[in-house]
């Protein structure tokens, strides 16, 4: 996982400033690390990953979630919180900083073995576009799902109609999973947006016994606009679940002292090497 000034800059994407996306208020602004993981090196990649975490956790570097991909191709992305521009910047100066700039240049040659492609990216709160039925609880996060969709240039107030027409449709049918969306500023094609919701479970996803259908909820009217605005607008979308990773993840004190079980587990011991019966050799 890349720290480095010349990346930020060049890639362009709850406290003092920085913490894990998706927490009580959204973001203001993120950046995501996207990794590229060789087929066959998920393994050797955690081990590296979690060499960096120990690396970050004796610095005042920001948290950051680990996600590994359960559908897709395999990746794991790594996404920080900022208030602002100012306390990402001091981030970057954190990271240029001795003796974590070398630490992470050597750890950076290790989980470049890993790694087949990677990306950074910014991207920007869009309260507006959101769906914030219920109040986040990220110690809690297990899986997070994220849809990103590419538009044809030109289409942000058409894609503004579209969230406005489905985010109805998920108050009317009383969905209570959240969808946060954050438009990509730099480090992704323009007119890129993200839309991320987290769950304890993916029993999240499974219908109630009376939820209401999608196409209930839109109505025939609104149904037809929304289809034919995705028609319109729309170059592609694709929707990926993962899975949090805590080990790969630099958590917050707060996440690790409610939930230590799954934040910071302990080691799993050895098992002792069997003992041959007496007088065999």
């Amino acid at each position: 996982m890349k720290r480095s000034a010349l990346r930020v800059l060049t890639a362009s994407l709850v406290y003092a400033g920085a913490s894990l996306v998706l927490a009580q208020e959204p973001a203001h602004i993120i950046r995501i690390f996207r990794e590229d993981i060789k087929s066959g090196r998920s393994a050797a990649h955690e081990k590296v990953e979690m060499a960096y975490v120990r690396a970050f956790s004796k610095s005042k570097y920001p948290s950051y979630l680990a996600l590994e991909s359960v559908t897709g191709q395999n990746q794991a992305w790594f996404l920080e919180r900022y208030d602002s521009y100012a306390a990402l910047e001091e981030a970057i100066h954190i990271s240029e900083a001795e003796p974590l700039k070398t630490t992470l240049q050597q750890l950076d040659a290790q989980d470049g073995e890993q790694r087949s492609g990677d990306r950074g990216m910014i991207a920007i709160y869009q309260k507006d576009l959101s769906y914030l039925p219920v109040a986040a609880n990220l110690v809690k996060a297990r899986f997070v799902t994220i849809n990103m969709v590419r538009l044809r240039p030109g289409h942000n107030a058409d894609f503004a109609e579209m969230r406005t027409l489905v985010n109805a449709a998920f108050q009317k049918s009383a969905s209570q999973q959240r969808r946060v969306v954050y438009s990509v500023s730099s480090g992704a094609p323009g007119g890129t947006y993200l839309i991320l919701s987290a769950m304890d479970s993916l029993k999240a996803m499974d219908p109630g016994p009376s939820a209401m259908t999608m196409p209930a909820a839109f109505g025939a009217e609104n149904l037809a606009r929304y289809q034919k605005l995705f028609a319109d607008i729309v170059i592609s979308t694709e929707n990926t679940l993962f899975a949090v990773n805590p080990r790969m993840s630099n958590a917050p004190k707060e996440y690790i002292t409610a939930d230590p079980d799954f934040w910071k587990p302990k080691p799993v011991a050895a098992k002792p090497a069997p003992t041959k019966p007496s007088g065999e050799q």
